[in-house]
Protein backbone atom coordinates (compact mmCIF):
# COMPACT_ATOMS: atom_id res chain seq x y z
CA UNK A 1 0.00 0.00 0.00
CA UNK A 2 0.85 3.40 -1.03
CA UNK A 3 1.71 5.81 1.73
CA UNK A 4 -0.51 8.34 0.45
CA UNK A 5 -3.26 5.71 0.44
CA UNK A 6 -2.95 4.80 3.98
CA UNK A 7 -2.94 8.20 5.20
CA UNK A 8 -6.22 8.33 3.39
CA UNK A 9 -7.69 5.46 4.60
CA UNK A 10 -6.08 6.89 8.01
CA UNK A 11 -8.06 10.34 7.46
CA UNK A 12 -11.56 8.92 6.62
CA UNK A 13 -11.41 6.72 10.19
CA UNK A 14 -10.37 9.34 12.10
CA UNK A 15 -12.18 11.89 10.39
CA UNK A 16 -15.47 9.69 11.03
CA UNK A 17 -14.79 9.67 14.84
CA UNK A 18 -13.97 13.51 14.43
CA UNK A 19 -17.27 14.44 13.22
CA UNK A 20 -18.66 11.95 15.99
CA UNK A 21 -17.31 14.36 18.52
CA UNK A 22 -17.73 17.55 17.79
CA UNK A 23 -21.33 16.80 15.94
CA UNK A 24 -23.56 18.28 18.86
CA UNK A 25 -21.64 21.77 17.93
CA UNK A 26 -21.67 22.12 14.24
CA UNK A 27 -23.97 24.76 14.23
CA UNK A 28 -22.38 26.92 16.66
CA UNK A 29 -19.04 26.33 14.77
CA UNK A 30 -20.81 27.43 11.46
CA UNK A 31 -22.83 30.43 12.75
CA UNK A 32 -19.47 31.38 14.61
CA UNK A 33 -16.80 31.01 11.39
CA UNK A 34 -19.60 32.56 9.54
CA UNK A 35 -19.45 35.53 12.09
CA UNK A 36 -15.87 35.73 12.05
CA UNK A 37 -16.36 36.24 8.31
CA UNK A 38 -18.85 39.02 8.28
CA UNK A 39 -16.79 41.13 11.19
CA UNK A 40 -13.36 40.34 8.97
CA UNK A 41 -12.49 44.09 8.93
CA UNK A 42 -13.28 44.75 12.51
CA UNK A 43 -11.13 42.03 13.28
CA UNK A 44 -8.70 43.17 10.86
CA UNK A 45 -8.23 46.87 12.21
CA UNK A 46 -8.09 45.53 15.66
CA UNK A 47 -4.93 43.23 14.72
CA UNK A 48 -3.00 46.26 13.53
CA UNK A 49 -4.08 48.44 16.26
CA UNK A 50 -3.59 45.95 19.16
CA UNK A 51 -0.53 43.63 20.21
CA UNK A 52 -0.27 40.32 19.57
CA UNK A 53 -3.57 37.81 18.52
CA UNK A 54 -5.16 37.07 21.36
CA UNK A 55 -6.19 40.74 22.38
CA UNK A 56 -7.66 41.35 19.22
CA UNK A 57 -9.52 38.00 19.11
CA UNK A 58 -10.76 38.63 22.62
CA UNK A 59 -11.85 42.23 21.65
CA UNK A 60 -13.51 41.76 18.59
CA UNK A 61 -15.48 39.01 21.10
CA UNK A 62 -16.56 40.99 23.87
CA UNK A 63 -17.58 43.89 20.55
CA UNK A 64 -19.76 41.41 19.15
CA UNK A 65 -21.19 40.39 22.81
CA UNK A 66 -22.22 43.66 23.59
CA UNK A 67 -23.47 44.52 20.47
CA UNK A 68 -25.58 41.40 19.04
CA UNK A 69 -25.55 39.00 22.59
CA UNK A 70 -26.25 41.47 24.98
CA UNK A 71 -29.41 42.57 23.83
CA UNK A 72 -30.76 38.87 23.15
CA UNK A 73 -29.64 38.44 27.03
CA UNK A 74 -31.00 41.26 28.31
CA UNK A 75 -34.45 40.27 26.26
CA UNK A 76 -34.47 36.48 27.70
CA UNK A 77 -33.96 37.50 31.88
CA UNK A 78 -36.67 39.97 30.89
CA UNK A 79 -39.02 37.45 29.72
CA UNK A 80 -38.22 34.97 32.48
CA UNK A 81 -38.96 37.77 34.63
CA UNK A 82 -42.20 38.48 33.64
CA UNK A 83 -43.40 34.48 33.14
CA UNK A 84 -42.30 34.29 36.81
CA UNK A 85 -44.75 36.96 38.05
CA UNK A 86 -47.19 35.71 36.80
CA UNK A 87 -50.38 35.77 38.57
CA UNK A 88 -52.42 32.57 37.32
CA UNK A 89 -55.65 33.67 39.10
CA UNK A 90 -55.20 37.31 37.72
CA UNK A 91 -55.10 35.52 34.20
CA UNK A 92 -58.17 33.88 35.34
CA UNK A 93 -60.30 36.67 35.74
CA UNK A 94 -58.56 38.73 32.98
CA UNK A 95 -60.24 35.90 30.50
CA UNK A 96 -63.50 35.95 32.33
CA UNK A 97 -63.59 39.53 31.64
CA UNK A 98 -62.97 38.99 27.99
CA UNK A 99 -65.49 36.24 27.60
CA UNK A 100 -67.73 38.30 28.92
CA UNK A 101 -67.71 41.14 27.05
CA UNK A 102 -67.25 39.38 24.16
CA UNK A 103 -70.69 37.73 25.35
CA UNK A 104 -72.14 41.01 25.90
CA UNK A 105 -71.35 42.58 22.54
CA UNK A 106 -72.61 39.56 20.51
CA UNK A 107 -76.15 39.41 22.29
CA UNK A 108 -76.59 43.27 21.76
CA UNK A 109 -75.52 42.60 18.18
CA UNK A 110 -77.55 39.50 17.98
CA UNK A 111 -74.71 37.54 16.43
CA UNK A 112 -74.88 35.22 19.54
CA UNK A 113 -77.76 33.06 17.55
CA UNK A 114 -74.95 31.99 14.04
CA UNK A 115 -74.72 28.70 15.00
CA UNK A 116 -70.55 29.07 14.35
CA UNK A 117 -70.81 31.46 16.69
CA UNK A 118 -72.78 29.79 19.70
CA UNK A 119 -70.41 26.60 18.95
CA UNK A 120 -67.20 28.76 19.42
CA UNK A 121 -68.37 30.04 22.65
CA UNK A 122 -69.42 26.35 23.90
CA UNK A 123 -65.81 25.03 22.78
CA UNK A 124 -64.42 27.76 25.06
CA UNK A 125 -62.48 25.93 27.57
CA UNK A 126 -61.01 28.17 30.04
CA UNK A 127 -58.87 25.72 32.59
CA UNK A 128 -57.51 24.24 28.73
CA UNK A 129 -56.59 28.02 27.79
CA UNK A 130 -54.63 28.83 31.07
CA UNK A 131 -52.94 25.13 30.67
CA UNK A 132 -51.54 25.71 26.95
CA UNK A 133 -50.46 29.31 28.75
CA UNK A 134 -47.98 27.58 31.40
CA UNK A 135 -47.01 24.71 28.85
CA UNK A 136 -46.33 27.64 26.34
CA UNK A 137 -43.62 29.90 29.18
CA UNK A 138 -42.41 26.47 30.40
CA UNK A 139 -41.57 25.69 26.82
CA UNK A 140 -40.32 29.09 26.24
CA UNK A 141 -37.74 28.72 29.23
CA UNK A 142 -36.47 25.41 27.83
CA UNK A 143 -35.69 26.88 25.00
CA UNK A 144 -33.95 30.38 26.67
CA UNK A 145 -31.57 28.04 28.84
CA UNK A 146 -30.56 26.48 25.14
CA UNK A 147 -30.18 29.92 23.57
CA UNK A 148 -28.33 30.96 25.85
CA UNK A 149 -25.94 27.54 25.62
CA UNK A 150 -25.41 28.23 22.18
CA UNK A 151 -24.86 31.98 22.37
CA UNK A 152 -22.02 30.72 25.17
CA UNK A 153 -20.54 28.61 22.30
CA UNK A 154 -20.61 30.55 19.12
CA UNK A 155 -18.56 33.53 21.57
CA UNK A 156 -16.23 30.74 22.38
CA UNK A 157 -15.70 29.29 18.51
CA UNK A 158 -15.77 33.04 17.38
CA UNK A 159 -12.79 33.98 19.96
CA UNK A 160 -10.48 30.85 18.02
CA UNK A 161 -12.02 31.51 14.56
CA UNK A 162 -10.65 35.39 15.22
CA UNK A 163 -7.56 33.44 16.97
CA UNK A 164 -6.63 30.56 14.27
CA UNK A 165 -8.37 32.09 11.33
CA UNK A 166 -5.59 33.27 9.45
CA UNK A 167 -3.61 30.28 9.88
CA UNK A 168 -6.77 27.85 9.16
CA UNK A 169 -7.04 29.89 5.71
CA UNK A 170 -3.55 29.91 4.77
CA UNK A 171 -3.52 25.89 5.09
CA UNK A 172 -7.00 25.65 3.26
CA UNK A 173 -5.27 28.00 0.66
CA UNK A 174 -2.55 25.53 0.18
CA UNK A 175 -4.66 22.68 -0.02
CA UNK A 176 -7.61 23.64 -2.65
CA UNK A 177 -6.61 23.20 -6.28
CA UNK A 178 -7.26 27.20 -6.52
CA UNK A 179 -4.60 30.00 -7.24
CA UNK A 180 -3.92 32.46 -4.30
CA UNK A 181 -5.95 34.90 -5.86
CA UNK A 182 -8.78 32.75 -6.94
CA UNK A 183 -8.76 31.74 -3.36
CA UNK A 184 -8.54 35.19 -2.10
CA UNK A 185 -11.15 36.35 -4.74
CA UNK A 186 -13.81 33.96 -2.99
CA UNK A 187 -12.76 34.85 0.55
CA UNK A 188 -12.84 38.81 -0.14
CA UNK A 189 -16.08 38.13 -1.92
CA UNK A 190 -17.68 36.22 0.64
CA UNK A 191 -16.27 38.30 3.58
CA UNK A 192 -17.33 41.40 1.85
CA UNK A 193 -20.94 40.53 1.44
CA UNK A 194 -21.60 39.32 4.63
CA UNK A 195 -20.15 42.18 6.57
CA UNK A 196 -22.44 44.29 4.42
CA UNK A 197 -25.42 42.16 5.51
CA UNK A 198 -24.23 41.88 8.84
CA UNK A 199 -23.26 45.46 9.84
CA UNK A 200 -26.28 46.64 7.75
CA UNK A 201 -28.78 44.41 10.03
CA UNK A 202 -26.97 45.47 13.35
CA UNK A 203 -27.23 49.24 11.88
CA UNK A 204 -30.95 49.28 10.92
CA UNK A 205 -31.93 47.18 14.21
CA UNK A 206 -30.15 49.92 16.04
CA UNK A 207 -31.40 52.72 14.32
CA UNK A 208 -35.08 51.39 14.59
CA UNK A 209 -34.78 50.01 17.71
CA UNK A 210 -33.32 53.17 19.22
CA UNK A 211 -36.49 55.47 17.49
CA UNK A 212 -39.14 52.97 18.31
CA UNK A 213 -37.91 52.74 22.67
CA UNK A 214 -38.19 56.39 22.86
CA UNK A 215 -41.16 56.63 21.57
CA UNK A 216 -42.43 53.65 24.34
CA UNK A 217 -40.51 55.04 27.01
CA UNK A 218 -42.63 58.38 26.10
CA UNK A 219 -45.45 56.62 26.87
CA UNK A 220 -44.53 54.53 30.10
CA UNK A 221 -43.57 51.26 28.98
CA UNK A 222 -40.25 49.87 29.25
CA UNK A 223 -38.43 51.61 26.03
CA UNK A 224 -35.25 49.71 26.59
CA UNK A 225 -37.36 46.31 26.65
CA UNK A 226 -39.53 47.05 23.75
CA UNK A 227 -36.99 49.03 21.58
CA UNK A 228 -34.50 45.71 21.33
CA UNK A 229 -37.88 43.68 20.65
CA UNK A 230 -38.67 46.41 17.78
CA UNK A 231 -34.75 45.84 16.90
CA UNK A 232 -35.30 42.03 16.66
CA UNK A 233 -38.80 42.61 15.06
CA UNK A 234 -36.74 44.55 12.09
CA UNK A 235 -35.20 41.54 10.60
CA UNK A 236 -38.83 40.16 9.48
CA UNK A 237 -39.48 41.63 6.21
CA UNK A 238 -42.64 44.07 5.75
CA UNK A 239 -44.88 43.23 8.45
CA UNK A 240 -41.82 43.19 11.72
CA UNK A 241 -42.54 46.72 12.66
CA UNK A 242 -45.89 46.10 12.64
CA UNK A 243 -46.48 42.95 15.06
CA UNK A 244 -44.90 45.64 17.62
CA UNK A 245 -46.25 49.06 17.64
CA UNK A 246 -49.55 47.53 16.43
CA UNK A 247 -50.32 45.48 19.97
CA UNK A 248 -48.89 48.72 21.74
CA UNK A 249 -51.52 51.02 19.77
CA UNK A 250 -54.64 48.97 20.93
CA UNK A 251 -53.44 48.56 23.94
CA UNK A 252 -53.67 52.33 24.93
CA UNK A 253 -56.52 52.37 22.77
CA UNK A 254 -58.21 49.97 25.53
CA UNK A 255 -56.63 52.42 28.47
CA UNK A 256 -58.93 55.17 26.73
CA UNK A 257 -55.52 56.92 25.84
CA UNK A 258 -56.79 57.52 21.79
CA UNK A 259 -54.45 60.37 20.85
CA UNK A 260 -51.30 58.47 22.51
CA UNK A 261 -52.92 55.31 20.10
CA UNK A 262 -52.85 57.27 17.04
CA UNK A 263 -49.65 59.34 18.02
CA UNK A 264 -47.78 55.95 18.29
CA UNK A 265 -49.18 54.24 15.29
CA UNK A 266 -48.51 58.01 13.06
CA UNK A 267 -45.32 57.83 14.77
CA UNK A 268 -44.18 54.03 13.74
CA UNK A 269 -45.65 54.81 9.87
CA UNK A 270 -44.11 58.03 9.43
CA UNK A 271 -41.08 58.28 11.27
CA UNK A 272 -40.13 55.06 11.18
CA UNK A 273 -41.05 52.45 8.30
CA UNK A 274 -40.67 55.74 6.28
CA UNK A 275 -38.29 57.96 6.87
CA UNK A 276 -35.90 55.25 9.04
CA UNK A 277 -36.60 52.50 7.02
CA UNK A 278 -37.13 54.18 3.70
CA UNK A 279 -34.51 56.76 3.29
CA UNK A 280 -31.92 56.81 5.90
CA UNK A 281 -31.87 52.69 5.95
CA UNK A 282 -29.95 52.81 2.48
CA UNK A 283 -27.78 55.73 3.05
CA UNK A 284 -26.12 53.54 6.34
CA UNK A 285 -26.12 50.57 4.15
CA UNK A 286 -24.36 52.46 0.70
CA UNK A 287 -21.63 53.90 3.47
CA UNK A 288 -21.06 50.45 4.91
CA UNK A 289 -20.95 48.63 1.48
CA UNK A 290 -18.10 51.30 0.69
CA UNK A 291 -16.07 50.74 3.62
CA UNK A 292 -16.78 46.89 3.79
CA UNK A 293 -16.03 45.88 0.17
CA UNK A 294 -13.25 47.50 -1.87
CA UNK A 295 -13.69 45.82 -5.09
CA UNK A 296 -16.36 46.92 -6.86
CA UNK A 297 -17.03 43.80 -8.78
CA UNK A 298 -17.42 42.04 -5.43
CA UNK A 299 -20.76 43.36 -4.64
CA UNK A 300 -23.58 41.33 -4.99
CA UNK A 301 -27.76 42.67 -5.76
CA UNK A 302 -29.12 43.91 -2.57
CA UNK A 303 -32.87 42.52 -3.79
CA UNK A 304 -30.79 39.07 -3.94
CA UNK A 305 -29.57 39.86 -0.43
CA UNK A 306 -32.69 40.95 0.47
CA UNK A 307 -34.45 37.10 -0.76
CA UNK A 308 -31.79 35.16 0.97
CA UNK A 309 -32.15 36.39 4.29
CA UNK A 310 -36.06 35.48 3.90
CA UNK A 311 -35.11 32.58 2.83
CA UNK A 312 -32.64 31.69 5.36
CA UNK A 313 -35.09 33.13 7.98
CA UNK A 314 -37.81 30.76 6.85
CA UNK A 315 -35.06 27.79 6.54
CA UNK A 316 -33.20 27.93 9.55
CA UNK A 317 -34.86 29.96 12.05
CA UNK A 318 -33.14 33.02 13.76
CA UNK A 319 -29.83 32.08 12.25
CA UNK A 320 -30.71 32.11 8.72
CA UNK A 321 -29.69 35.71 8.38
CA UNK A 322 -26.33 34.70 8.22
CA UNK A 323 -26.71 31.24 6.37
CA UNK A 324 -28.68 33.15 3.62
CA UNK A 325 -26.51 35.69 2.85
CA UNK A 326 -23.41 33.50 3.23
CA UNK A 327 -25.08 30.28 1.23
CA UNK A 328 -25.93 32.64 -1.95
CA UNK A 329 -22.35 34.63 -1.93
CA UNK A 330 -20.56 31.30 -1.93
CA UNK A 331 -22.64 30.46 -5.18
CA UNK A 332 -21.90 33.49 -6.81
CA UNK A 333 -18.39 33.51 -6.28
CA UNK A 334 -18.15 29.77 -7.12
CA UNK A 335 -20.45 30.40 -10.50
CA UNK A 336 -17.73 33.64 -11.19
CA UNK A 337 -14.80 31.45 -10.71
CA UNK A 338 -15.93 28.36 -13.01
CA UNK A 339 -15.69 30.19 -16.13
CA UNK A 340 -12.27 31.28 -15.65
CA UNK A 341 -11.03 27.78 -14.43
CA UNK A 342 -12.42 26.13 -17.46
CA UNK A 343 -10.86 28.43 -19.89
CA UNK A 344 -7.51 27.78 -18.15
CA UNK A 345 -7.70 24.04 -18.46
CA UNK A 346 -9.49 24.36 -21.84
CA UNK A 347 -5.65 26.27 -22.87
CA UNK A 348 -3.58 24.45 -20.27
CA UNK A 349 0.26 24.35 -21.34
CA UNK A 350 0.93 22.54 -24.41
CA UNK A 351 -1.92 23.73 -25.95
CA UNK A 352 -2.49 26.28 -28.36
CA UNK A 353 -5.53 29.14 -27.31
CA UNK A 354 -7.81 30.34 -30.51
CA UNK A 355 -6.36 33.65 -32.65
CA UNK A 356 -7.51 36.45 -31.29
CA UNK A 357 -11.14 37.60 -33.22
CA UNK A 358 -10.63 40.21 -36.09
CA UNK A 359 -12.24 43.19 -34.85
CA UNK A 360 -14.97 44.23 -37.29
CA UNK A 361 -15.24 47.09 -39.00
CA UNK A 362 -16.69 50.51 -38.14
CA UNK A 363 -19.89 51.29 -39.05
Amino acid sequence: MRPIHFLGALFLVVGYFTYKLFSPYLAPMTIAALLALATYKIHKYLLATLPGTILPALASTLILGLIFFAPILYLITNAATIVSALNLESINKTLLFVKGWIESILEREELNENPMIKEALASFDLNKLVNSLVHFATFLGAKSANFLKEILLILIFYFFANLYGRSILLYFQNLIPFSKQESKAIFEQLAGVMGVVFSSIIATAILEGALFGLITAYYGYDGVLFGILYGFASLIPIVGGVIMWLPLTIDLYLKGLTKEALGLALYSILVISILADTFIKPIIIRAIDAFMVEDRGTRVNELLIFFAIVAGLSSYGFWGMIIGPATITLMISILQIYPHLTQKEAYSPGTKPPPPKASSPPG
